[in-house]
């Protein structure tokens, strides 16, 4: 009887992830993998931070979302997974945090990639990163983070990659969705959205800009209509 060879490796990895060792175990590998990431690229994206203990100027505070940095392997394997001339395309992560997303995305030739981050001090974290960040294969150099409330930030017109690590409660994420959907009646382009932990994944679902093309364990794929 024929087997497929791939089957047993993924049957593999699937009982693995669902056994109580590494359930217990997934917070402190995520750690380590984030610690490594940034002994290895010379940055500060740990540890996780909840937003009572930032000084953040802004209404919309109680509506964000706690800081953690992106899990490199599993975001490489989103952003390989686009077939699309990324040169064209700005990758923008709406609450970037210290950064984390920002250097994985440099590893794609993006034509500028943008943070955007309301926390004051978080922000400056990432600007200390970006000046110290070291990857020797770096595709993009065009890093940015910017200071601003998601509410405010001033989508540019360019064909544009979207991440979101859940960084705000159903209001908020609705009212930057609502800004992109504006955005693009008024000037229409090519869109993705990657969402990472899509608890609210039905605000895209249910969108009129947008259908889903995809998705996996932790994130869901969409892009503009």
């Amino acid at each position: 009887m024929e087997t497929n060879s791939d089957s047993k490796p993924s049957r593999l990895r699937g009982a693995i992830r669902n056994s109580w060792i590494y359930k217990r175990l997934q917070g402190p590998i995520f750690d380590l993998k984030g610690h490594m990431f940034d002994l290895y690229h010379g940055v500060k994206t740990m540890p996780q931070v909840t937003l009572d203990k930032l000084e953040i100027d802004s209404p919309n505070k109680a509506g964000g979302g706690i800081y953690a940095g992106t899990e490199p392997k599993y975001f490489r394997t989103i952003l390989n997974s686009l077939e699309i001339d990324f040169e064209r395309f700005h990758f923008i992560d709406f609450g970037s945090g210290m950064g984390r997303a920002l250097f994985l995305a440099s590893e794609i030739p993006f034509k500028k990639i943008i943070g955007v981050e309301f926390s004051r001090e978080l922000h400056q974290i990432a600007v200390k990163n970006i000046k110290s960040f070291t990857q020797r294969k770096r595709a993009c150099n065009d890093i940015e983070s910017v200071c601003e409330d998601a509410m405010e930030y001033l989508l540019p017109l360019e064909p544009t990659v979207y991440y979101f690590f859940n960084p705000f409660n159903r209001e908020l994420f609705g009212r930057v969705i609502a800004n992109i959907e504006r955005s693009l009646a008024q000037s229409p382009r090519e869109t993705y959205v990657i969402y990472m932990n899509p608890v609210n994944n039905d605000l895209f679902v249910n969108s009129a800009a947008f259908k889903q093309i995809g998705g996996g364990p932790w994130h869901t794929l969409h892009v503009s209509l």
